[in-house]
């Protein structure tokens, strides 16, 4: 199933990033090395392959795959190249993410008549349940110590909020509270600020909250967040630079997708809130395919 033979060579040192390329219902994994902009296949199949993660340390990716017949959840290790099926039930798992340590998974599952969050050790044991509520939970993020995972929930009458619970299943507190959607969460490597997307202007937009705010003796307003962008985006997912000065994003233009970088002190001077291509694939100049 991994396409990829010389992933083991192809990069300069910096965490590969991940993201599906292809028809809607045949995507496959592709990797590229963020200082040489070169691309590779990580998977090449007639299956749908997406909603990649890559681990901290640039060595492993999880993904959510339709080979066996219904979604599963992956694990490749870019250096042997070995593939490992996490999860053997009959439900859609999706959405994984790869704790810091890099030893258990976080994600979205549909089993047990709702959409809530899983945990799975990354050898493939010790599957657990993690949330427990009447909505949908989906898009979980880890914290940088491992300790909390910040998630999206919708339902109930609220098309979707940021909420943050430990990673031993206790704590559920919300983390926006806004009557719009409020989505894809991601930490800040310092664990300051969590950046997230939201429609609360009228159009999609990224937005960062401190984590503080998590903190109800802090008195900080749930509702008095850094608005980043203002020209409206679509992202898939979101993740930060290792060094916290920018917040990347993926989203489709023309039907590929496209990665962006914005910088996270931009508000600062709302004119320059401006995101930064980092790859051109719709127009096939910046990278190479291999």
């Amino acid at each position: 199933m991994l396409a990829a033979s010389a992933l083991g060579r192809m990069w300069s040192g910096q965490p590969p990033l991940a993201l599906p390329l292809g028809p809607a219902m045949n995507l496959d994994i592709y990797l590229i090395d963020p200082e040489r902009r070169v691309l590779a296949a990580l998977t090449k199949n007639e299956y749908w392959d997406g909603e990649p993660s890559v681990s901290r340390d640039g060595r492993y990716v999880v993904f959510s795959s339709l080979l066996s017949g219904n979604g599963a959840i992956y694990l490749a290790d870019l250096e042997t190249l070995a593939l490992r099926r996490l999860t053997n039930d009959t439900f859609f798992n999706g959405q994984p993410a790869l704790s810091p340590d890099g030893q258990r998974v976080v994600y979205s599952s549909e089993r047990n008549t709702g959409r809530n969050l899983y945990l799975v050790n990354a050898d493939g044991s010790n599957p657990r349940r993690l949330t427990d509520t009447d909505g949908a939970d989906y898009a979980p993020a880890w914290s940088p110590d491992g300790h909390r995972i910040a998630f999206s929930m919708a339902g109930m009458g609220d098309p979707g909020e940021i909420y943050v619970i430990q990673a031993d299943g206790q704590g559920l507190q919300p983390f926006t509270d806004h009557r719009g959607i409020d989505i894809h969460p991601a930490w800040s490597p310092d664990a300051q600020w969590i950046a997230f997307a939201s429609d609360r202007d009228g159009s999609l937009n990224i937005y960062m909250m401190a984590t503080a705010c998590l903190d109800k003796a802090a008195g900080c307003a749930l509702e008095n967040p850094r608005q980043l962008t203002h020209q409206g985006v679509n992202p898939a997912t979101l993740w930060w630079s290792a060094d916290g000065r920018h917040i990347l994003y993926w989203e489709r233009v023309i039907g590929v997708p496209e990665i962006y970088a914005l910088d996270t002190g931009c508000d600062l001077l709302p004119a320059a809130c401006r995101p930064e291509a980092i790859t051109h694939l719709a127009r096939s100049l910046a990278l190479r395919w291999r």
